[in-house]
């Protein structure tokens, strides 16, 4: 009997002591997974939250670099484009109006300017015009344009083909330096030009025109005793003029010429 009871109590202090264990364990479990839990999801949501925002820094940081960088070579290429722009027109420009032999050869030229000419002269093939300022020292200085044989709107060559000689020449340019009673001190003959008439008109029987000399290079000449002919000076003076514009349209015809 008593040892029935002995094993009795044994087991009911066993099954007791495994109760209490068991709900000590249980309850040991719990604490230690309840906070694990909270602190571990705070720790996520805090570590979350800081990678977000310094996510968010970078990209800003990245964006604004990347906008700025862009804003900056943006602007860089459209200076660069527009100067390229003005220098490519500029130089095309300067190349349209320049002409490479004229600039060689005018090289120790003096350069002369001629205002434009408005009045023709006594004949339709003669058309004088000033130096202005003059060369000269004494006298007033010329610039002669005679214009012979069929007279109509084209565009001729001076100082080449019929026009290399005064006596051939059916566009002849002459500069007369120190002009006065039929002759003068100095002479110039065309080398180099482009003649351009842009206009003939019929006045009184007689053609009057206007156009233009472009490019024009005289080299100094001396002249025979019956004014025929231009002979070149060796080692001459030479004079030259970018533009000499005339236009004697409105110049009255002269009877009986």
């Amino acid at each position: 009997m008593k040892n029935k009871n002995f094993i009795e109590e044994i087991l009911f202090i066993l099954l007791f002591s495994a109760l209490s264990c068991f709900a000590a364990c249980s309850s040991s479990d719990d604490k230690e997974d309840m906070p694990a839990s909270d602190d571990g999801g705070n720790n996520e949501a805090t570590d979350d939250e800081q990678k977000t925002d310094d996510e968010q820094k970078t990209d800003d940081s990245g964006n604004t670099a990347s906008d700025d960088t862009a804003d900056s070579d943006t602007s860089d290429s459209a200076d660069d484009s527009g100067s390229g722009t003005s220098d490519t027109n500029a130089d095309t420009e300067s190349a349209d109006e320049s002409d490479p032999e004229f600039e060689q050869n005018a090289e120790g030229c003096t350069m002369i300017e001629v205002p434009k000419i408005t009045m023709g002269g006594a004949y339709a093939d003669e058309i004088n015009g000033y130096l202005s300022p003059a060369m000269g020292e004494n006298a007033i200085d010329i610039i002669k344009i005679l214009l012979m044989g069929d007279i109509k709107e084209g565009t001729y060559e001076l100082g080449t083909g019929l026009n290399e000689t005064y006596m051939n020449c059916e566009q002849c340019v002459s500069v007369w330096v120190d002009a006065e009673l039929g002759a003068a001190r100095e002479y110039y003959f065309q080398t180099h030009g482009t003649l351009t008439i842009t206009e003939v008109r019929d006045v009184d029987g007689i053609k009057r025109t206007a156009g233009r000399i472009s490019s024009l290079i005289l080299k100094q000449a001396e002249t025979n005793e019956y004014m025929s002919d231009f002979l070149f000076i060796p080692e001459g003076k030479c004079v030259a003029a970018g533009i000499v514009e005339w236009d004697t349209t409105n110049t009255p015809g002269n009877d009986g010429d």
